[in-house]
């Protein structure tokens, strides 16, 4: 699904209204349809609706919608800042509601009106819209903290719930009420689909209110997308039956340890499902012997990376080079070996070189210069962090980071001139010019070992030959959904990283019979 930018929200508003002449009062009449829509499909005929009502587009969609609904409903419009409509169109639904009766009275705090708001059936936020940014004006931050009070009360967000910021998903202070649906008119945003705010989303109704067509499409650039399985599943790498394993790339993984051995066998496996026709397992004799009776369509190269030699150096970034994609770090355990072998790889020239968990930590040591490693890289560049493993490679304190997640994470991908896999809820993949919103997954995957599951598939899919960044996103989205569907088997509890691997290809098998 496409996302889109609040910024270019009123571009593509006045492009439909002088090119395509689709008038603004007539994008607002469609919003109020769906408004109205969403309103019937949860409180029935005769319900008290108490609309607030902002003084931009957003307030005036809500009057419209109210026009709509008063014929069913028990209507009265909270104009919030006693300031009436400055749009043209807001004015005109405004006086339309107006003249056929409708009650709009000024918002305040004394008790008539606070009571008449909680004994409502349901609520419509309609206080402000994509275009709002900053700091809350103080009526909007109580009126916020008496919406936050309403637990029993059906309340729907016209577009964006009120303090939430649509661009990059972060909270107002003082913004601490849940919507129980956001009804997204036009586009859907990204700070909508991104932690923290999506937790303030509610159920997301999406409506396209006729702006949704290839006029538009051809005439914006777009570089947001919400990771769904249409999307994901389109990302899948087609497979000619006239191919051998020579056909499908080569993977380097030097991944695991001895204080860590299951993150080899799980980043192993994973890679395995992947898709790639060769898999190179580098790492200590002991765990080479370990996994070949487990896994063994892998070809093993014991190395112990604590004695590394400036002549074993030579051979492993050789090795690396002849290989199409290089996966390093997942249990690898911080180690001086580890360091000077990430720095020779990282200034080598080579194919893409995925850097997780213990890879990224060693370079965290010193996080100026692991950050200009790998922003001078002489390949593709993709890390695939939680938070706190970004925080320590980029400073950034972890609290700020959940925070300001799409932000944060656009940021560190454009300066480090790499592709970012920040992991979490909504886990988030961008280049710093494309980004990809994930919508799988839950907390089935909050387990040791899911991550190095990522990590082995998101490598093979790169090493076969799959554009790193789709192949990012497309890892990520189908990582998730299989730990979502042993979910329904297993629950959140049962589920663990072992079970991931055949689960992945298993949906991957659907996703391709389907396509």
């Amino acid at each position: 699904m496409l996302l889109v930018d609040p910024s270019l929200i009123s571009e593509i508003d006045n492009f439909a209204s002088e090119s395509l002449g689709i008038p603004k009062r007539a994008l607002m009449l469609r919003a109020a349809e769906a408004v109205a829509s969403a309103v019937r499909s949860y409180v029935s005929k005769g319900s008290k609706i108490r609309i607030l009502a902002g003084k931009g587009n957003n307030g005036g969609d809500g009057y419209a919608a109210a026009t709509l609904l008063m014929r069913d409903y028990d209507v009265k419009v909270y104009d919030v800042f006693s300031a009436g409509q400055r749009t043209d169109e807001g004015r005109y639904y405004l006086t339309s509601y107006a003249a056929a009766g409708g009650a709009i009275e000024p918002l305040s705090f004394d008790g008539a009106s606070l009571s008449d708001i909680r004994s409502s059936d349901c609520i419509i936020d309609a206080v402000f819209g994509t275009g709002f940014a900053g700091e809350l004006p103080k009526i909007a931050v109580n009126l916020a903290k008496e919406l936050a009070s309403i637990n029993d009360k059906t309340i729907l967000a016209i577009d964006v719930p009120l303090g939430v910021n649509a661009t990059d998903g972060s909270i107002c202070d003082g913004s601490l009420y849940r919507a129980t649906a956001t009804v997204a008119l036009g586009f859907v945003k990204p700070g909508l689909v991104s932690y923290p705010a999506k937790e303030y989303v509610g159920k997301l109704i999406y409506d396209n209110i006729g702006l949704h067509n290839d006029e538009i499409l051809s005439n914006f650039a777009f570089d947001s997308y919400y990771t769904d399985y249409e999307l994901a599943a389109s990302f899948i790498p087609k497979r000619q039956e006239n191919s051998n394993k020579g056909s499908f790339g080569k993977l380097l993984m030097i991944t695991g340890s001895l204080d860590f051995p299951g993150a080899a066998h799980l980043s192993l496996e994973a890679s395995l499902r992947g898709g790639v026709g060769y898999v190179t397992y580098l790492g200590e004799k002991d765990l080479c012997d370990s996994l070949i009776s487990k896994l063994p369509e892998a070809i093993y190269k014991p190395y112990s990376l604590n004695d590394l030699t400036p002549e074993s150096l030579d051979e492993i970034s050789s090795l690396s080079a002849r290989h199409s994609a290089t996966l390093i770090g997942s249990g690898s355990s911080r180690s001086e070996g580890l360091r000077r072998l990430l720095i020779r790889l990282l200034c080598d020239e080579g194919s893409p070189i995925i850097l997780d968990a213990d890879a990224i930590n060693v370079l965290s040591e010193n996080p100026e210069e692991g950050r200009a490693l790998i922003k001078n890289a002489k390949r593709t560049v993709i890390l695939t962090p939680h938070p706190l493993e970004l925080s320590r490679i980029s400073g950034i304190p972890t609290d700020e980071i959940q925070s300001k997640r799409l932000a944060v994470a656009k940021s560190f991908a454009r300066e480090c001139n790499c592709i970012l896999v920040l992991k979490g809820a909504a886990t988030i993949v961008t280049d710093g010019k494309e980004t990809y919103v994930n919508s799988s997954g839950s907390s089935a995957l909050a387990k040791a070992g899911s991550g190095d599951v990522l990590a082995g598939f998101l490598a093979a899919l790169v090493a076969s030959g799959c554009d790193p960044l789709r192949a990012s996103a497309l890892a990520t989205y189908f990582h998730g959904l299989a730990a979502d569907v042993l979910a329904e088997e297993l629950s959140a509890f049962g589920v663990t990283p072992s079970d991931l691997p055949r689960e992945i290809a298993r949906q991957l098998a659907k996703a391709i019979s389907q396509h």
